[in-house]
């Protein structure tokens, strides 16, 4: 069926949705299917998002999500950290994101306007080798990189930042070297300012590993918080915990003790439990 000025190509269309069913469901449409989708497409015009959140948020995709739990676990995490960016950090006019370059906050969705966001991180050549070939794209306004170690802010004056944000980097450094990072983040923040951070939570990355034999999660990391241990680094610190949450909550895991990927699929991304999740979420303020 060809399109003329007032009607959608109607084939071009079948097979567009042909090709979301084949990506979602890895199947074809069926008969009935094809034949519903004939007459949304004559009384709607392209079927486009409306039908991909259909497909994504169907029971066939879920039970599809599942069986590839392992494949897909790694997205899983991405889509709860973006989630935790949204809604559980706070708004700031002066930021300073520690480690960021793999994962910059700006591109995570944070939610709200401001006018300063530095990104400190090594320079590539100090970088783990996974990291090496990032490199910082300038042309976002009020975004700049700054070259340094993240546990020694001494080019950044006292009480100049309202949010010190640490995504996923303070498990990359030894304890000692987390403990100066930690001081200077309270450094560098004005009275009343934020410093919150997520790291994998031990309490279940040990049982992920133990199945390989033990060790950590990444090769570059040098030691992963139980919350226990974290909550007492940050108190130590000086600064006050406001909130403690578990981002990708993994509820079959902790009750059986046995690593179960499904948890990815089916655990809340937020869980109000800190030791529930496989990350731990920590907001702070100076006082």
């Amino acid at each position: 069926m060809s399109a003329t000025e007032d009607t959608p190509d109607v084939d071009a269309l079948l097979e567009r949705a042909s090709t979301l069913y084949q990506a979602a469901l890895g199947r074809p449409m069926d008969e009935g299917a094809r034949a519903g989708m004939t007459k949304r497409i004559v009384a709607e015009g392209d079927p486009g998002l409306k039908l991909a959140m259909q497909l994504v948020f169907s029971t066939e995709f879920t039970s599809r999500l599942l069986a590839h739990a392992i494949d897909a676990h790694l997205f899983l995490i991405h889509r709860a950290r973006d989630l935790m960016v949204r809604r559980l950090l706070p708004s700031a006019r002066s930021i300073i994101d520690l480690g960021g370059i793999n994962a910059p906050l700006f591109r995570m969705g944070y939610a709200y306007p401001f006018e300063r966001m530095v990104i400190v991180d090594l320079p590539a050549d100090e970088r783990h080798a996974m990291y090496r070939d990032l490199a910082f794209k300038a042309g976002n306004p009020g975004v700049s990189i700054h070259y340094c170690d993240m546990t020694d802010l001494r080019d950044f004056d006292d009480e100049s930042f309202d949010l010190v944000w640490s995504g996923q980097s303070i498990e990359h450094v030894e304890r000692a070297a987390a403990a100066r990072m930690c001081r200077e983040a309270r450094r560098v923040l004005r009275p009343g300012g934020h410093f919150c951070l997520d790291t994998p939570n031990r309490g279940i990355t040990e049982i992920h590993t133990r199945s390989v034999g033990g060790g950590f999660v990444h090769p570059d990391h040098k030691h992963e918080y139980r919350v226990g241990e974290l909550r007492e680094l940050l108190v130590a610190s000086g600064f006050v915990i406001e909130a403690e949450k578990g981002i990708c909550e993994m509820p079959n895991t902790r009750a059986t003790g046995e690593f179960d990927y499904g948890d990815f699929v089916l655990g809340n991304p937020i869980a109000n439990d800190p030791e529930d999740g496989y990350i731990l979420f920590f907001h702070c303020t100076k006082r």
